[in-house]
Formats: C-alpha cells, structure tokens, sequence
C-alpha cells in the first residue's frame, strides 16, 4: 500500500510538472502571503504629492548626457538563437522562426554559461558606450539570480547568480548599470492556459475563472513581481537603471503606476526607470495601452526618432538583423555603421539616447564581430565623440538640412533649452550621414569663428550667405560613418 501511495504521489508530482511544459512546476510560484499584503500596502498607500518626472535626484542627472547605452537580450534562448520569449507563439509574425515551448524551455537544461562579461563591457566603455542595460527576466520566466519565486537559475543552475557576475563587471568596466525587468510571465499560474502558445488560439487563452478567483490570482501576481522586484532593487548596491517592460493582466488596467514608481525611488532614490510599468509597447501594439509614466520614455522601438517625445527619452533597436531577433544572432550579421550613425545621431540631435541591442551568445559572450564593431566606433569616437557624447539637442531641425548637436558655452553639461540663435563660445556640430551628398546650409544667424572637419582637424571653406553658413564636403573627405563639422561661434 505505502508503495501505491509513492507511485501515484510520484505520478502526480509529474503531472503537476508537466501542465507547464515539462520544465516548469506550479509550485516554484507559491506565494506567500506575506508577499500579496506587502503589494497591497504598497499599491493602497496615498501619496501626499504627485510622483515628480523624470526623477530630480542629483544621482540621476546622468541620464540625459550618457547618449550611448547596450541593450543585452540574454537568457535560455540564447542557447538555440531563438527570440527571446517570442518565440514560442506558433504563427506570431514577431517570433523569429518558430519553436515550441517545449524546446524553448527545453534549452533550461543545458544553459550553464561559461561566463566573462567584463571583457566586452570594458571594450563597450572604451568605444563609448556609458550603461548597460540586461534581461534579468523576460516574459518566459526565467530569472538569471536565484530568485526566491518562479524559476530559473535557482533551479537549473543552483549556485550561479548572472545578474550578481553582470552587475560585478558592469563597475569593473565604469558603466552605469542596468536591469530590463519583465512584470509579464507567461507561466505564472492563473495568468494563461496553453492556448497562449498558439495565435489561433491565444484570445481564448484566459482561464475560466470567476471575477473573484481572478482577482486573487492577479493579487499574487502583483505580490510575486513586487517581491522580485525588491530582490533585483535591494540585493546588488546601486542600479541605476530600470527598464520595465508591461505589467499586464487581461481585464485589469489599474496597475497603481505612481505608487510604483514612488515605491522603486524608496529602495533606489537615484535610480531611472522608463515609461513601460503600465505603458506595454511593442510590435503589434506601437501606441502603448496607457499615459506614458516614468523618468524617460521609450516609443521609438525599431524606429528612427522623428520628434522629441519628452525631457528624456531612449530610442532602442536591434543591431543584429541575420534572425534572433532581439536575442542572439547565430549568424552574427550586423547592420552597417552607416545604419548605426543614423540611429545614434537621430536620437542625439533630438535630446536622447540611443541603445542598439546585441545578444550573447548562450555562454554569455559576444563574437569576434561585435569587438570589430567596437574597434570602428572607437577609431570614430577618437576625432568625433565630442558631438554625440553628451552633447545638447539641435537648436532647431528647420535651420539645417542636416543634423545638428550642440554644446553651450559655460556649462559642462549643456542646457536642454537650446536657444534657435548661437551666443559666442557655443558650438554647432552638423553631422553629414553617408546618403547626404549635397551642399550644407545652416541658417546660424550669427559669422562663426571656425568651420573645422572634426575627422582632420582641417579648416571646411564656407560662405556666410543671408545668415546662412554654407559649406560642401569633396568626395575624398567622406565616409561611410558620419563626417563632423564642427561650427565654433
């Protein structure tokens, strides 16, 4: 009898495993209750004055100035190249080349990455980059620290804590340090059914619950994220970005944004964190689904910049484009630097900053091919960084027909408020991109001292014709990067 009674205690454990694919049990989610009554006094508390954006702290004025920042999609998919999360949705368009959660999650049992992230973090910081930003959980549920709720590497890798060995090489590199959190998890317990993996059948994919029993399901969820949230924001001294990506249950749309956000700068007063708590954007869904909340936003994912959005904001986007989507690339196919430059100073000439994303491979490295990306951004950076490094927005997109950066005279950091007209000591920096090749007009209003090729040091001949500064470039001064001229008043 004590024999049948293993058996069928063995057996239902199985089963138990198997409702998640096999590789991920309900109970890892327990809950405690604890952790739900800490979320709701947190999301219940009354705040005495409206939460301030972006966050005034003087530990976070770094943001605006830091123009460059690498984005790290990394986790179980990098194993197989597989776009993280995406991936598992049989028929989405944004998937990256189908594959079924069961070997999606299958990749859990051979992720145990031989791991030396500082190498690329400190070449990163040397070719300009001056933060990092990596997936500490996406939407599959899989956490890179040994999280006490849900799983990852707590279970499949016992003894390892990658976000502890990224945040250590992060400050061994001097990059400011941050963290992409998912408040989304597809395998927490009473948030999908199986039919989520399917876009034929994802609509129908809620389960069937009563609006009580939904509730209190949504409650442990909040109580589980707010719990792995304080674990990334209490565990590894300063972070100083936090890059959320959609707090979500269907049917519920008050996700308490700004007791949040005021909760977050109670564990980390100087930290910055985007616009994507309650503001899910992605592919299929560009407007968001709420008023944008946070210290910067974020809406120009895989797009140009065309507008300033707000005081700060980031522009993301993939570098990589030969399939891995926004994780890693086995072919290591990159976008040309004429293509990066376009990003880089599209954002910087409108006030933000840009964050081109690479994925490691699945031992948590990059290739040869990243590094010789970083050796062309550092032989640019040595003659031009200064008019994309922390330099100001353009005075005016209609006084130039190319991009302009600039820099005020008497300030280290330059003011957001750029005044249309220059003042004496103020710098202009126009940015002539690989598809220009015609004559440069920037309607200054005011002589300039100099017009300089910043790649030679070499005086550009100009006209100063009805306010005007007209300058052309021949044909050997040009590159397939992006040619500064700087304009000194």
């Amino acid at each position: 009898m004590k024999r049948i009674f293993i058996l069928l205690a063995v057996a239902a454990i199985g089963q138990l495993a198997a409702a998640q694919h096999n590789l991920v049990d309900q109970r890892w989610y327990d809950i405690q209750k604890a952790d739900v009554d800490k979320a709701e006094a947190i999301i219940s508390k009354k705040l005495k004055k409206p939460v301030p954006f972006p966050n005034p702290a003087k530990g976070a004025q770094w943001f605006p100035d830091a123009s460059l920042g690498l984005f790290m999609h990394w986790g179980i998919h990098s194993v197989i190249g597989a776009q993280p999360s995406w991936a598992m949705i049989k028929g989405y368009r944004w998937n990256g080349g189908y594959n079924s959660p069961e070997e999606y999650y299958g990749q859990s049992k051979t992720f145990n990455p031989d791991y030396h992230p500082v190498k690329y973090l400190k070449e990163a910081k040397e070719a300009g980059f001056q933060y990092a930003v990596m997936t500490a959980r996406h939407h599959d549920g899989y956490s890179l620290w040994p999280s006490k709720y849900g799983f990852g590497v707590k279970q499949y890798i016992p003894g390892r804590d990658l976000i502890k060995e990224y945040i250590d090489a992060c400050h061994e590199a001097g990059l400011k340090v941050g963290l992409y959190y998912s408040p989304r998890d597809w395998m927490f317990p009473g948030d999908r059914t199986d039919a989520w993996f399917d876009v034929e059948t994802w609509a129908d994919s809620r389960p069937k619950v009563t609006p009580e029993e939904d509730h209190a399901n949504y409650m442990k969820f909040f109580g589980y994220v707010v719990a792995q949230l304080e674990e990334l924001l209490t565990n590894y001294g300063k972070i100083d970005i936090l890059w959320l990506d959609g707090m979500g249950w269907t049917g519920i749309t008050d996700h308490y944004s700004e007791q949040i956000y005021s909760w977050i700068r109670s564990l980390q007063p100087d930290i910055v964190v985007n616009d994507r708590w309650a503001n899910i954007v992605d592919p299929d869904n560009p407007a968001g689904t709420s008023a944008r909340i946070g210290d910067f936003t974020t809406p120009f994912e895989c797009m140009k910049p065309t507008y300033r959005p707000s005081e700060w904001f980031e522009h993301c986007h993939i570098w990589t484009c030969g399939g891995g989507g926004w994780g890693y690339d086995k072919t290591q196919t990159f976008r040309p630097l004429s293509w990066f430059f376009e990003e880089y100073v599209a954002s910087r000439s409108l006030g933000g900053n840009f964050l081109p994303n690479v994925g490691p491979d699945g031992e948590g490295n990059m290739s040869d091919r990243f590094y010789s990306k970083l050796d062309s951004l550092k032989a640019w950076r040595a003659h031009c960084g200064e008019s994309l490094e922390g330099a100001g927005p353009t005075p005016g997109v209609e006084l130039s027909n190319v991009p302009l950066t600039t820099r005020t005279k008497g300030s280290a950091r330059h003011s957001r408020k750029v005044n249309s007209s220059p003042r004496k000591g103020d710098i202009w920096y126009a940015h002539l991109l690989p598809d220009f090749t015609a004559q440069v007009s920037v309607l200054a209003g005011r002589r300039p001292v100099s017009v300089t090729l910043l790649s030679s040091g070499q005086p550009v001949p100009y006209l100063y014709v009805g306010d005007a500064v007209v300058f052309k470039l021949s044909p050997s001064e040009r590159t397939k990067t992006d040619d500064v001229v700087k304009i000194q008043f």
